[in-house]
């Protein structure tokens, strides 16, 4: 688990985890990135395309709903939220492009800091194996759908690296969805001496997204290909990448300096329903900086410590145009964010088999606005701080198994879009000969981090011959929740919440030529206290269950399927509006011919009607408006794949 900084095996984690190997990421029957934790317990996914190219990933009832994540993502340890609003593309890279990922299930601030409330995903890239090798994979499909993913690598004593592209493309599931996708990757790592290794990472991606909106009852069912916001789309340009130096400078001390910067630009049109719709453009520039110390004696009774500290600076320019008006200006804003963080963290042998892991982290953020049209939202809270400790105990067991207990205290900051989104909302409650519109802004300046209490108990263990299991308990505080406030059409502070529930998994590889996974998720995340006291928070559902059973037969190749229910989700804040439950099953096949590996899907085998996602707005009478994002129907790829020499995968 590369995503603890500390390079450590789950044996040895106090804490809650899962990696996904290679193996179950070539025989899913998902072909995106985020399709492929659906695995994993606790873990909520939605699509607001109906295509899923606008995937997005929840935990443990921390709802972000597609507005922000509580999730830090990384690929190979760089960040990859954008700054705006923390969110994630989740098509940076293509799923042929991914060797493993690891996610840590749970409160990681005292690692990362802000947006890892719930957790950190690790997209791992394909690792070269000795020599030259390369890798291709193309695929084709319903809806116009069809691209293709290739690479080579280099590994030899000293040196190794490997670049990898993607194009893809689909004409959508539903009416105006098309999507046109691609970018490029590139790696390299060297010894520069005998003590001094020096890693570079360059991404770039470019994406093109026709978006149709959400869809009112019953119309989401009835005729769910149907387009909300015929003219929304998104056009936006990303370039990240990472400089890594790390010097052995004692036998057991390692010095890393990680240095990363990123920009995306960003163009697009946005109907927000009932305010109208506005053309926007807008470019985000981060610049980061790490540097950390690892203390790992050979001597097992002296404990393990790393500390260091980061500081990284963001830059967000955005403009706002109403297309109804000679497309003239009609917000501006230009913010900037500067944040630092001190940590330490060790781990002792307390025990053969038992360790303590203990460490702190202190944040600290400031943020400041400059408006071109002073309009946009101030306030007194543009200097943020957060403490975030951490303690567990985990006990290793025979066979590589492993109980734990933990607690940690998390933070999310409100995102610059949260604190000083310029968009003004042009609402008309009375209809057209009324009177005239009002405008409207919901950014709040005044918005606190959300922080939070979490607590942790599992254990992963072998319960004989072929049967594995991962079993997590949790329970989570959390106050200053950030929500929005639709009776006064604004960001807020809202109650506290608490977040209880059960994560249990079981593999399952009695025979080999059958294997299975069965993963199961209670979440219990409702309101404290206030108006909507002990309800369930909108748009997390309280039940999941995923089964996934492969068989492999006598001609090398398998056969996968995987079914998905989730059941108990409410779109409000008044539990007044249910999402339907729902049960979607897909099947997958892979089958080497010649070399050539050749694998089909068919996804939503049974053409369920069901949504992953909704919520309430208002009308322009200023009444109760639910929507929902209908998900994709029945659909078939095909596709192949190839490799020539030794690769990580």
């Amino acid at each position: 688990m590369t995503a603890t900084k500390l390079g450590s095996r789950l044996a040895e984690l106090a804490t809650t985890a899962t990696v996904i190997s290679p193996e179950q990421i070539r025989l899913g029957t998902s072909r995106t990135v985020y399709g492929a934790l659906a695995a994993v317990p606790g873990a909520h996914l939605f699509d607001l395309s109906g295509s899923e190219t606008q995937g997005m990933v929840e935990a443990r009832g921390f709802a972000s709903q597609g507005q922000s994540s509580h999730l830090l993502v990384l690929v190979d340890e760089i960040p990859i939220n954008e700054i705006e609003g923390d969110r994630v593309d989740w098509n940076l890279l293509a799923q042929g492009q991914l060797e493993r990922v690891e996610f840590l299930r749970g409160p990681a601030s005292f690692l990362y800091g802000n947006e890892s409330m719930a957790g950190v995903v690790n997209l791992v890239t394909r690792q070269p194996g000795a020599g030259p090798s390369a890798w291709f994979e193309g695929a084709g499909g319903t809806e116009g759908r069809g691209g293709g993913a290739g690479g080579a690598a280099w590994r030899d004593d000293r040196t190794q690296a490997s670049l990898s592209g993607s194009y893809r493309s689909e004409d959508g599931f539903r009416d105006h969805s098309a999507w046109r996708n691609g970018g490029g990757y590139g790696f390299v790592r060297t010894a520069i001496s005998p003590g001094i290794g020096l890693s570079g990472r360059l991404l770039v991606q470019r994406n093109d997204q026709e978006i149709p909106g959400p869809l009112p009852d019953p119309d989401w069912r009835d005729d769910p290909k149907r387009t909300q916001t015929p003219l929304d789309d998104r056009d936006v340009t990303t370039v990240a990448g990472g400089l890594e130096i790390a010097v052995q400078a004692a036998p057991a001390l390692e010095l890393v300096g990680l240095f990363s910067a990123d920009g995306r630009d960003l163009d697009a049109t946005e109907t927000i329903i009932p305010a109208g719709t506005l053309d926007r453009t807008s470019q985000t520039r981060a610049l980061r900086g790490e540097l950390r110390a690892h203390w790992k004696p050979a001597d097992l009774p002296l404990p393990h410590v790393m500390f260091g500290g980061e500081i990284e600076r963001g830059t967000l320019e955005s403009r706002y145009f109403d297309p109804s008006a000679g497309n003239s200006q009609v917000g501006a804003g230009d913010v900037e964010r500067l944040s630092g963080a001190v940590f330490a963290l060790a781990v002792a042998r307390l025990h053969e088999r038992l360790s303590l892991t203990a460490g702190v982290r202190a944040d600290w953020l400031r943020s400041s606005v400059d408006d071109p049209d002073d309009a946009a939202p101030r306030g007194p809270n543009d200097d943020l701080r957060a403490l975030s400790p951490t303690v567990g105990l985990n006990w290793s067991l025979p066979g590589a198994s492993n109980a734990y207990v933990s607690y940690a205290r998390a933070f999310k900051a409100p995102t610059l879009e949260q604190l000083y989104d310029p968009r003004p909302f042009f609402v008309d409650f009375d209809g057209p000969g009324g009177q005239p519109p009002f405008v409207l802004r919901i950014a709040n300046n005044a918005l606190q981090p959300q922080r939070g209490d979490h607590f942790d108990l599992g254990a992963r263990t072998a319960l004989g011959s072929g049967l594995w299991l991962d079993l997590a308990t949790y329970y989570a505080r959390s106050r200053d929740e950030i929500g929005f406030d639709l009776a006064n059409f604004r960001h807020r502070n809202i109650d506290r919440s608490t977040h209880y529930g059960l994560e249990a998994g079981v593999s399952v590889g009695l025979w080999a030529a059958l294997t299975g996974q069965v993963s199961y998720s209670y979440t219990r995340a409702t309101f404290d206290g206030g108006d909507h006291d002990g309800k369930q928070i909108n748009t997390v559902p309280e039940h999941q269950i995923y089964v996934r059973a492969t068989a492999h037969h006598s001609y090398h190749g398998a056969v996968t399927a995987e079914v998905t229910h989730v059941r108990d989700q409410w779109i409000d804040e008044d539990s007044r509006f249910e999402l339907p439950d729902y049960t979607s099953v897909d099947l997958g096949v892979n089958q080497p011919v010649a070399g050539i590996e050749l694998f089909g899907a068919v996804r939503n085998l049974f053409d369920e009607r069901y949504a992953t996602l909704g919520f309430v707005t208002l009308d322009q009478f200023g009444q109760d408006l639910p929507l929902y994002f209908p998900a994709m129907g029945r659909s078939f790829q095909l596709g192949l794949r190839l490799r020539t020499g030794e690769s990580g995968r």
